[in-house]
């Protein structure tokens, strides 16, 4: 199974424009409408089984309505292949029950995004989050590293990660973007081999920036093929989730590339089934 544990998707009502509002603050071109039948049509093309929905919460009145979206979303996983995960907002005051009424649910983890949530990851906020779904077995997501429409500050960087390790440890502690987007030096030097996860979510090559929008080289360049490679051998391809960032990435195209350069190995769908317990 082709696992993609890495993508976005928006009600049909409201994609167009949330698309657009994002491209224009990143700079960074959209491969989709980002709606699940956008997505499943590009899963098609690309031969990807299997994607796994990040929802991201922007604010605490959100939580429990796009919980209860995700689990509808998975009681249709057989018919769709879009398998979602849950998520937190740090300004939610009762996540120890919202937590456990996902878990309950069948929800097998939960994305964390401290550049849109406005909080960094070692905030208390964020740590009691993460300690209560280490209590639940649940797999913790974050938005590694800067954010591309957020430049200004780095609110999950690797030092910060590197103090919710020490202080939890979390077991299935899942590190977006290969450890933390535009910190890969730290990440190879630092926290490659450590007890974590990372996804190949819009990390290669260089991105693509909406059309009529110019973008210097030097800004669109990202990670070089030779450093993913050496990050992935010292971290170790057990611990390594075929991800895109869709619809921020081609599917198709990343698929081809992580395959050539990884070859057929877990990191394409074995280790996200295992990780998020993703149904056959």
């Amino acid at each position: 199974m082709i696992i993609d544990s890495h993508t976005h998707t928006f009600p049909e009502k409201i994609a167009a424009g949330v698309v657009e509002n994002l491209q224009a603050k990143a700079e960074s071109r959209a491969y989709t409408r980002a709606t699940d039948s956008a997505l499943a049509a590009s899963m098609k093309e690309a031969g990807i089984d299997c994607s796994v929905l990040l929802p991201v919460m922007t604010n605490e009145r959100q939580v429990e309505k796009l919980n209860s979206i995700a689990i509808e979303k998975n009681e249709r996983f057989a018919e769709t292949g879009l398998f979602s995960l849950g998520g937190m907002h740090p300004d939610y005051e009762n996540y120890r029950a919202e937590l456990s009424r996902i878990k309950e649910q069948g929800i097998t983890g939960i994305k964390l995004h401290p550049a849109y949530q406005g909080v960094d990851l070692d905030d208390i906020r964020f740590m009691r989050i993460i300690e209560r779904a280490a209590e639940l077995d649940l797999a913790v997501v974050i938005h590694a590293g800067l954010d591309i429409g957020i430049m200004h500050h780095n609110f999950s960087s690797v030092a910060q990660i590197c103090n919710v390790m020490k202080e939890i440890n979390p077991a299935k502690f899942v590190l977006a973007h290969l450890g933390g987007w535009k910190g890969w030096d730290d990440v190879e030097s630092t926290l490659a081999g450590e007890n974590v996860y990372m996804d190949t979510a819009f990390v290669l090559g260089s991105y693509e920036p909406p059309e009529g929008v110019f973008v210097p080289d030097e800004k669109r360049k990202m990670l070089s093929d030779e450093q993913f490679v050496r990050i992935v051998k010292k971290h170790g391809a057990d611990r390594i989730l075929f991800a895109t960032d869709s619809p921020w990435s081609d599917q198709k195209a990343t698929l081809e590339r992580v395959r050539s350069l990884a070859g057929d190995s877990g990191i394409l769908g074995d280790n996200a089934q295992k990780l998020f317990n993703i149904p056959d």
